[in-house]
């Protein structure tokens, strides 16, 4: 079988993810690379030995060896890209949050439609094996019935954490460019995405979401407003579950990372008992067992799990590249990641209007 050719496009730091899940999948290789840095894409192109490189994305659309783009821009340019992309007829894998709007993604999936191309959004939490293996527990009866959710998320100082460059934190302190939130609408993106994954659809949301100055921070630049600290609370559809999410930041708070200083625990409470999944893919607070399950009044701990960070990009690229090859949809879908966009929105509403928002108004 002949490999996808594919094309980053976009190729500042989360690209080193992407990269690796094309060069692990036998079934894929990087023809083309595509950023409007000529240096930086230089020095990618001698990294990982990829002859194409393009600084104007409307040339990488016109070489008929890019069989599919990887588009890993800010979050303003997801649709527009996208879009001319699967009318050039390439397969489109879009880094989360799909789009700004529900307008402009219900545009991206009607262009997937129009094209009869792949149109998926990546989340790397949604392939991440302590989530996957969650899953697996719920689906199987490992707690009972569940019954609620509880999550919470920390950011701080990872002293051994990423350097982000400064002209990501321009784009990303500016609403109209990246979203409202970089707490809770960019990174609460894969909070959102896990807690439909494991409990289904939700129904509707209410939102306290505090407003910080930012001194100090690693996307958002000084003088910036930050989404923190933030209380959410959602009811699932056509059921008594429920769900909460607490979030906070702090500069002062060390999080033990290599990548982004952030931690992210899960709770889920069933009818026999509770299952914690302590391993986020960012970085961890406490030291404890990436799984654990409290059932019959003792503790069972999973450890044999792969929480490396690089694992649920290279598991979600592996699905993308599979699922072209199979002829079948790949997740996340195009409409699952408009529903988690529109769970994020209906969110911010909610914290603006300080009012209970049914999701199903968003539009």
């Amino acid at each position: 079988m002949t490999p996808l050719r594919a094309a980053l496009v976009g190729v500042g730091r989360i690209a080193d993810m992407h990269y690796l899940g094309y060069s692990a999948t036998p079934m894929a290789e990087l023809t083309a690379i595509c950023d409007i840095d000529p240096d930086l894409l230089s020095r990618r192109a001698a990294e990982w030995n990829v002859e194409k490189t393009y600084t104007n994305f409307d040339d990488l659309l016109s070489d008929p060896d890019v069989d599919a783009v990887d588009i890993i821009t800010p979050h303003y340019l997801h649709a527009p890209m996208t879009i001319a992309a699967l009318e050039a007829g390439k397969h489109v894998t879009v880094q989360k949050p799909m789009a700004l709007t529900i307008a402009e993604a219900d545009a991206m999936i009607k262009a997937a439609e129009r094209a009869g191309r792949l149109l998926r959004v990546i989340d790397n939490y949604r392939f991440h094996p302590p989530f996957v293996r969650a899953k697996q527990i719920l689906e199987s009866g490992g707690i009972g019935e569940p019954m609620s959710i509880r999550i919470k998320t920390a950011s701080g100082t990872a002293p051994d954490g990423w350097e982000i460059p400064q002209s990501s934190h321009v784009w990303r302190s500016d609403p109209t460019l990246s979203g409202d939130g970089s707490v809770l609408f960019d990174h609460g993106h894969h909070v959102w995405t896990i807690a439909r994954y494991l409990l289904g659809d939700i129904e509707r949301v209410f939102a306290y979401i505090g407003r910080t100055e930012v001194v100090k921070h690693h996307e958002i630049v000084p003088g910036g407003i930050l989404d923190n600290p933030g209380m959410i609370v959602w009811k699932y559809a056509d059921r008594d579950l429920y769900g909460t999410c607490e979030s906070v930041h702090s500069e002062e708070l060390i999080v033990r990372s290599t990548h982004y200083p952030i931690d992210a625990s899960f709770e889920i409470t069933g009818s026999r008992g509770i299952l914690y999944v302590h391993k986020s893919p960012n970085g961890q607070l406490v030291q404890r067992p990436p799984i654990e399950i409290l059932r019959d009044g003792s503790i069972t701990s999973i450890s044999n799990v792969d929480t490396d960070y690089a694992a649920g990009f290279r598991l979600a690229i592996e699905d993308f590249v599979h699922a072209i090859a199979d002829g079948r949809a790949s997740a996340l879908t195009g409409e699952e990641g408009r529903e988690i966009l529109r769970f994020s929105l209906a969110m911010v509403r909610s914290g603006r209007e300080g009012r209970e928002v049914v999701v199903a108004d968003e539009r």
